[in-house]
């Protein structure tokens, strides 16, 4: 038996504002599971290492907005994480 993950996020609400956002955004992925992605998680976790990040997860809502374990790095240090996960979604080699 096959077996699918769907993964859902929204965005669009970054705190308290007095006006709604102009725009709303919901994503979805889904995965079927019988489609081994493990290369692609190692390739993208030495990707981080081998830019001297050693990270257990991440998550580009609290990269952007410097939350969680994110509020010590600086812009440029988060720039370089989300531009890592751009570079390695595209199959391209970052810095």
């Amino acid at each position: 038996m096959s077996e699918l993950s769907i993964f859902i996020d929204e965005s669009g609400d970054f705190g308290e504002v007095k006006e709604r956002p102009a725009y709303y955004l919901v994503t979805m992925v889904f995965h079927n599971q019988a489609v081994d992605i493990s290369k692609e998680i190692e390739k993208l976790e030495e990707s981080m290492r081998t830019s001297g990040f050693d990270l257990e997860y991440i998550h580009t809502g609290p990269v952007i907005r410097r939350e969680q374990i994110f509020w010590t790095y600086s812009m440029e240090e988060r720039r370089k994480l989300l531009y890592i996960m751009i570079m390695d979604k595209l199959n391209l080699v970052p810095y």
